[in-house]
């Protein structure tokens, strides 16, 4: 007997964060920042050692510049998309605008959060595998030891799932052993005075 997950997204603490698409992402960062005060943001290129987008897996690496930084009690995360081609992003934005392409939400266990969406008949968009040397290369420049994360390339890294048809947005799904970025991101926009070092490497 199939589990029945019709309670999956039920009682779950929403949502950590929003997920922006800018042609010009460093722009965004300024302009954000200029009008709310957020910050101060990290910036790291990820790439995936392999992504399937709606079921296809992608014959060409995928890697984005991404930015993350404080939003009062909630993290920004800003993409420029450096791979051409179909993606979470042309599926929702317009690629030459800035805007919001996804609400961000923790899970316990991402094979689950599948089998959820897929018994709920939520359109799964992306399915992300991290590149574990690019991980690993993080963690050594923010001081975390890699071996404490459990880092797997076979295990799915993120899920982005379309419901676009029922609220009108999309929703990605991370492992919730990832909420160091999180707290790190939100801990360093305390008492942070809105202006010094806007911008940092994340490695």
């Amino acid at each position: 007997m199939a589990e029945n997950y019709a309670d999956y997204f039920k009682g779950r603490d929403f949502v950590h964060q929003i997920g922006f698409y800018s042609p010009d992402g460093e722009q965004f960062v300024r302009e954000h920042n200029r009008l709310f005060g957020s910050g101060p943001y990290f910036t790291t290129v990820n790439k995936f050692s392999k992504v399937i987008y709606r079921g296809r897996e992608l014959e060409e690496p995928f890697s984005l510049r991404a930015y993350y930084g404080a939003w009062g009690s909630h993290s920004v995360e800003v993409v420029q998309q450096l791979t051409p081609g179909d993606s979470m992003y042309t599926d929702y934005n317009d690629m030459d605008k800035p805007g919001i392409n996804h609400l961000h939400i923790f899970v316990e266990n991402l094979e689950e959060a599948k089998e959820a969406c897929e018994a709920l008949d939520i359109p799964i968009v992306v399915i992300g595998y991290n590149d574990l040397s690019g991980a690993i290369s993080k963690c050594e420049a923010m001081g975390i030891d890699p071996a404490t994360l459990g880092l797997d390339e076979s295990k799915i890294g993120f899920m982005v799932v379309d419901m676009t048809e029922q609220l009108g947005m999309m929703v990605q799904l991370i492992d919730d052993g990832a909420k160091f970025i999180h707290d790190m991101v939100i801990n360093a926009g305390r008492d942070w005075d809105g202006k010094t070092d806007l911008i940092r490497s994340m490695g």
